[in-house]
């Protein structure tokens, strides 16, 4: 028995190292990638380098071998490289106050560009700066060096992650800079296409329709110019899951490419020549919408598929794909860190899987399999053909978003739910969606076809945006990768200039003020990521702005509840699930003028103990409310302009053991050492994001 068991087992082994031995022959290019992903991660990734040695030694695969040693020294050396380089300029930045840079802008920023200096080749952002260079320009920048804080919460913008991924080496500020000239370059030739791409951008947007969201859109759908998309448009996608619909990727590419293919077809163009223009305008196009990762590895997977079937060779996906991974990889290894780069290649990986299962899964309705394709009548083969398009396409979007979520959580710190329902919905709108938007920004010229063809993108466009907010509009559909916060957890975020929001309990009362730039980009993402729901929304100074900041809260809460300081009068008594909030208005008698003497006073009873939110209240509204219920286990404290609560006793004779002095406080504040033996917690005036919990232990 033991000897039959052991030529069990030999006769396993055998047939694994077979397995394995066909399929790295088939993609001998698999185990080089794994090497050189894991050179670019260092510390345990390194396990995957030795892994992919030792295979190829085990499996007798001495070629594929030495290739994984040949990419893996390449990659270690072009990562040290860029490394030394990056060290070398930031030893200079940090020894000198001014640095004079020159090189060629790459990428134009808000205020600001992308530069590729003369530095070893490094690259690095300068904003600031009011000048108007272009993609190609050759120039001499002034700088200084930049200072940037860490985000508040995960989930938020991250410069240092960004520069990462961009593989930027420092965030520098613009003094002055001038013009050299506009050399003949790769960045030149993009600007150029840049430029292309607003001229037919402007097609589709003609002045005066900035506003529609349905040529926002087609914008970004069909050229990827997603800069003149409005954040709203841009929050539907992105709560639908489908934010990659929304930008130029190898989708996008794959539907130019069948489109196209198509048309030739139908005009009976030959073949070798329909593969030939497929290729060119599939080029120019990746290079016209910003030549984005994506777009590359989408082409050059099919570059690789039609040269391969013009030269009559078999192709193997998965050594394309390894292929053109080592291509972005080896000349610019910061791509590793990229979203766009995993998910691309991830999701890809996921759509083969998919589309295998798709093709092996039984029929889930229409005509018994085992009926010949040829002795069917015209309605079971077109049932069959919607029923394998509409399996493929459930598999492959389950597929996809399974192999994605991680990656999802790890880089933008959400979840969306629902985003495999949006994507199955919307793949048979976004052929007609890509369709009509390419022929209405060619034909746009033309008098009456143009304007019949125009109307017949927005209204494709229109159904888009329709499913994609109904898909985002269902329960839980977009989460924060992050645990709920406890109910009675207080939270306050500085904003910077001074001024902050502060969450009450969640599921309670947020008090928040600003402008519509701070709710949209500070307060709102800050509370989403860190696992906020707030149900009351209190703006404690009268603005004709407010109803902006209402809107953008209650775009990501639709429950919220407005509260209007100036329909605020007396003792207003709020319950949630947080617990009881009571709202204490200013004097009648005490002028709206300065906006300070409007803020009004909360407290919040918790289960345990007493929160009392003064804020920027004035004092005569502090001294408006009953002495018996001043009293409170947490005093959160900002300052009035005109008449600020600075005395220690009368702060002492609220029996607070913590005080929180809010970033207006500044120095009008009392002196800590008076409010001994209070805890004192002071937030600062840099963005970040301070937590209370039920204790009253401060966190940062």
């Amino acid at each position: 028995m033991r000897a039959i068991a052991e030529q069990g087992r030999a006769k396993a082994d055998e047939v694994l190292s077979a397995a394995l031995r066909h399929i790295f022959l088939r993609a001998p290019l698999f185990l080089p990638l794994l090497a050189v992903v894991s050179i670019l991660l260092g510390a345990w990734w390194y396990l995957l380098a030795v892994f992919a040695l030792l295979a190829a030694a085990a499996l007798r695969l001495w070629r594929i071998g030495v290739a994984v040693i040949l990419c893996a020294s390449l990659a270690y050396l072009q990562h040290e490289r860029r490394q030394r380089a990056s060290d070398e300029l930031m030893d200079y930045l940090r020894s000198h106050e001014v640095v004079e840079l020159q090189g060629t802008v790459i990428r134009e920023l808000n205020k600001g560009c992308v530069l590729g200096t003369e530095w070893g080749g490094m690259r690095v952002v300068v904003r600031g700066g009011d000048f108007s260079w272009k993609q190609g320009d050759y120039v001499k920048v002034v700088a200084e060096k930049g200072h940037s804080h860490p985000p508040p919460v995960h989930g938020m913008f991250d410069a240092a992650r960004w520069m990462q991924q961009q593989g930027l080496a420092a965030d520098l500020r613009f003094v002055r800079g001038e013009y050299i000239g506009h050399p003949f370059s790769w960045a030149a030739i993009c600007g150029a296409a840049a430029a292309v791409r607003d001229s037919l951008a402007r097609r589709v947007m003609a002045p005066g329709t900035e506003d529609d969201a349905r040529r926002q859109v087609l914008c970004a759908l069909v050229l990827g110019d997603k800069s003149r998309a409005e954040d709203e448009t841009m929050l539907d996608f992105r709560k639908g899951g489908c934010l990659h619909a929304f930008a130029v990727s190898g989708l996008h590419v794959g539907l130019l490419a069948g489109i196209l293919w198509a048309i030739l077809r139908i005009c009976r163009v030959s073949m070798a020549v329909s593969r030939v223009v497929v290729l060119l305008v599939s080029a120019l196009y990746v290079v016209m919408t910003g030549f984005s990762v994506p777009a590359i590895r989408a082409f050059m997977m099919m570059a690789v598929v039609l040269v391969g079937a013009m030269l009559h060779r078999r192709v193997s996906l998965l050594n394309t794909w390894s292929f053109v991974a080592l291509l972005i990889l080896l000349p610019q290894p910061y791509q590793i860190y990229n979203a766009g780069f995993r998910l691309s290649f991830v999701a890809y990986a996921a759509i083969c899987v998919g589309a295998r299962l798709a093709l092996r899964e039984k029929p889930w309705f229409g005509p018994d399999e085992y009926i010949p394709h040829r002795i069917r009548t015209t309605g079971e083969r077109r049932l069959s053909a919607v029923e394998l398009a509409l399996r493929g396409a459930v598999l492959i979007s389950l597929w996809a978003w399974l192999v994605s979520l991680p990656i999802t959580i790890a880089q933008f710190h959400t979840l969306n739910t629902h985003s495999y329902l949006t994507n199955i919905l919307i793949t048979p709108i976004l052929p007609f969606v890509m369709t009509a938007g390419l022929a209405a920004m060619i034909l746009a010229p033309l008098p009456i076809l143009g304007a019949a063809v125009m109307q017949w993108a927005l209204y494709s466009a229109q159904a888009l945006i329709s499913v994609v907010a109904f898909c985002g509009e269902l329960p839980a559909a977009y989460l924060p990768a992050q645990r709920p916060q406890p109910v009675e957890r207080l939270a306050i975020l500085s904003t910077g200039y001074g001024e902050s929001a502060c969450q009450l309990g969640n599921g309670g009362l947020l008090i928040a003020m600003g402008n519509e730039q701070t709710a949209r980009f500070s307060i709102e993402p800050a509370l989403f990521h860190a696992g906020y729901t707030p149900a009351a929304l209190l703006l404690p100074r009268p603005s004709a702005r407010r109803s902006e900041l209402a809107t953008v809260f209650g775009g990501t809460w639709p429950q919220l509840k407005v509260l209007d300081t100036t329909e605020l009068a007396g003792k207003t008594t709020l319950t949630t699930n947080a617990g009881v909030f009571t709202i204490y208005a200013p004097p009648a008698t005490l002028p709206r003028k300065p906006m300070d003497n409007a803020t009004p006073i909360v407290a919040w009873q918790r289960s345990k103990d007493r929160v009392l939110y003064v804020g920027d209240a004035s004092l005569l509204t502090f001294e408006s409310i009953p002495a018996e219920e001043r009293r409170a286990d947490i005093l959160i404290l900002g300052s009035n302009k005109r008449m600020p609560l600075v005395d220690a006793d009368t702060i002492r004779s609220i029996g607070a053991s913590c005080i929180i002095l809010l970033p207006s406080a500044g120095g009008g504040s009392p002196d800590v050492q008076s409010l001994h033996p209070a805890e004192v917690v002071r937030v600062p005036l840099a963005p970040s994001i301070y937590f209370c919990d039920e204790n009253v232990q401060p966190s940062h």
